[in-house]
């Protein structure tokens, strides 16, 4: 019976993003280029050898690079030892780092509950980590304060209240010797955001609200708090899977993270999306394969590349289809998500593009990441046939101006790292990037983001200015597109601007793996041959909160 309903709440999840789509009857959409919303930091996955094995040479390869059937993924996630650090994640984090990707830890499993009085010796053990790291060769892009603080009593682990992050964060932030990134909430509770967004001294420590989707539901992807007072920060989904109980290859199911992705972008204006876990049974690789799902994910990670902005469409243009849109200097690109098990065709327009031709690439049941040839464009129109139950992009070169009014969702800052300045590069040491400032077609300018100080802390070389002027036309956002310099390096920018109501908490179930798990319907305790219960605050399941027993078993 247990396992019968561990799956329910995060199946929710995924029915509701499955369906959030079908809420226009007109198959026709809209692009508006000169309506700049978040910038992207990345998409990628953690890596956690000490549970699910490292990654091998080839699959680092599939993962992180940028050849014909790899995923391109930018964003790598490890853990951060509870004691002294080790190095079983620094093979596959110098690898993610050399093909330009950036790495963020997350604390893990600490057994300890840190108090106010053990604050200090917290940050020390958090800047030892970071400096473990460096000397091993892999400089962090941030560290979070702790994962999942509010799944910790019922997990096993350290938990951390709301007001705990908080004042963390307020007191003992600044000391931290990269960017920082809040607790990362097991389901985007945003109890635990809201004292820092309040508290003006605490929200200038840190740089990124970090958070989960288990037993989300989409509506509550939203966040106006962040929006009117987030100003500067980025948002990012740093662990969350779609389903565990069936193989990354099976479909259509393995199209419901090309929705989630959709949803967390658009609802959610996330920055940066990230799985659990890279190396899994349901995850984007297995057995040395790309699945299904990795190649859903590849239709944002391998087009939709750091520096980019999305920019609106029209998200529902028709049941079952989903619509996304983002832009860089030169590129556009397009990603509609068909889950109706019919063929579509979408007539797209982009006033101000002259744009002539898109590559489309689509997944499908008979396709992964296929490139199907060109789709004309004319006078910033263009049609484009769907397949039945698929994810396509198309991918454009040319003007991405637009004019209109600048962007929000600028890069967060370091911490002692240089100041506000463009978007820093996603290499290793590098030339210096361009001046930002993309060059919009028409309409008002807006003030790029201020300062330069780009460039990795490992010898990336200083970016040019930042592009601090206006120019006619130009279209650049606060802390925009900006300079891509060698490594990662001080990021500013305005705030991500979304709509929506406050979230209601909502917890997840949990199910069985192909691997032989026991998973919470995703959280972060997923060592093989641990067995744990849902969250009790999903009400759906609070009938059945008897059976919710935690019970750890260790290999």
């Amino acid at each position: 019976m247990k396992t019968s309903f561990r799956f329910v709440a995060a199946g929710l999840s995924v029915v509701a993003s499955l369906s959030a789509t079908g809420l226009a009857s007109a198959q026709s959409a809209t692009v508006t280029l000169g309506s700049q919303k978040q910038s992207i930091r990345g998409f990628g996955g953690i890596a956690h050898a000490a549970w699910v094995g490292d990654l091998t040479a080839a699959e680092r390869t599939l993962a992180f690079g940028s050849g014909a059937g790899q995923l391109g993924f930018s964003v790598l996630r490890i853990p951060v030892t509870d004691g002294n650090p080790d190095s079983v994640n620094v093979a596959t984090a110098k690898a993610a780092l050399a093909a330009g990707a950036i790495v963020f830890a997350s604390p893990w499993n600490a057994a300890t509950t840190y108090t106010s009085a053990q604050f200090a010796s917290y940050a020390t053990h958090l800047n030892g980590f970071v400096s473990y790291m460096k000397n091993q060769g892999v400089d962090l892009y941030a560290i979070s304060v702790q994962n999942e603080p509010d799944y910790g009593a019922e997990a096993g682990w350290g938990s951390w209240s709301a007001s705990a992050c908080h004042d963390f964060v307020a007191n003992y932030g600044a000391s931290i010797t990269t960017r920082l990134i809040s607790c990362e909430s097991f389901n985007y509770t945003k109890s635990y955001y809201d004292p820092i967004l309040n508290d003006s001294a605490a929200l200038a420590n840190v740089d990124i609200f970090g958070t989960h989707l288990y037993g989300t539901a989409v509506a509550n992807y939203a966040y106006p708090l962040f929006d009117s007072k987030g100003a500067g920060k980025e948002r990012w989904m740093t662990e969350h899977y779609t389903d565990s109980t069936t193989d990354g290859n099976s479909w259509p199911n393995a199209l419901g993270v090309a929705s989630e992705l959709h949803n967390a972008m658009v609802t959610g204006q996330f920055n940066a999306y990230v799985w659990w876990t890279i190396k899994r049974s349901y995850g984007p690789i297995n057995n040395g394969a790309v699945t299904k799902r990795g190649f859903c994910m590849g239709h944002w990670s391998k087009f939709v590349r750091p520096g980019f902005y999305r920019v609106d469409a029209t998200p529902s243009p028709a049941t079952g289809l989903s619509l996304s849109a983002y832009k860089g200097d030169s590129s556009l690109v397009l990603v509609v998500v068909n889950t109706d098990s019919s063929a579509k065709t979408l007539s797209i327009s982009i006033p101000g593009s002259a744009i002539g031709s898109f590559t489309k690439y689509t997944t499908s049941a008979s396709k992964s990441l296929a490139n199907d040839g060109m789709v004309a464009a004319s006078n910033g129109s263009l049609s484009v046939s769907l397949d039945a139950s698929s994810v396509t992009s198309l991918v454009g070169s040319g003007n991405t101006g637009g004019g209109g009014a600048g962007g929000s969702g600028g890069m967060a800052g370091a911490s002692g790292s240089g100041g506000a300045g463009g978007m820093a590069g996603m290499g290793g040491a590098g030339g210096a990037g361009p001046s930002a400032g993309g060059a919009g077609s028409s309409g008002a300018s807006a003030t790029a983001g201020a300062g330069t100080v780009a460039g990795s802390a490992s010898g990336g070389a200083t970016a040019s200015s930042a592009g601090s002027g206006t120019s006619a036309g130009g279209v650049v956002s606060a802390g925009g597109p900006g300079n891509q310099a060698g490594g990662p390096s001080g990021m500013a920018g305005s705030a991500v601007a979304v709509s929506g109501s406050a979230s209601t908490s909502a917890g997840n179930g949990g199910a069985t793996d192909g691997g032989g798990e026991t998973e919470p319907g995703g959280c972060s305790c997923r060592a093989a041959g641990h067995s744990r219960s849902p969250l009790s605050a999903v009400p759906l399941l609070a009938a059945l909160s008897w059976l919710r027993r935690r019970r750890r078993v260790y290999d």
